[in-house]
């Protein structure tokens, strides 16, 4: 596995990882929607599971040098960037403004 291609596999991995923690969230953020505890805390939980197996399978593919590290670092920098973006729109819900 080449840098690159690492670099697109983990930017993949880390907005899928995203998925199952958006869905609640998104389901928050409209007004008069009630979205449990336990729906939040279950995408929480398959979150974790999808980022650690899409770890574990990069590892095993490319080893421990520099495709992994590429890999890791794209996988968290676009998993973060996504939540970035969602607390923003959720301080702007939050305080009255319109949603972007």
């Amino acid at each position: 596995m080449d840098v690159t291609s690492a670099v697109l596999a983990g930017a993949l991995a880390g907005l899928a990882g995203c998925v199952p923690l958006a869905v609640p969230f998104e389901g928050a953020l409209r007004a008069g929607a009630k979205v449990s505890i336990a729906a939040g805390m279950a995408g929480v939980m398959v979150s974790f599971l999808m980022m650690t197996v899409a770890l574990a399978v990069a590892y095993a593919v490319a080893g421990a040098g520099r495709p992994f590290l590429a890999f890791a670092c794209s996988m968290v920098a676009l998993f973060l960037l996504f939540w970035a973006v969602e607390a923003i729109r959720a301080w702007r819900a939050a305080n009255g403004r319109r949603r972007a």
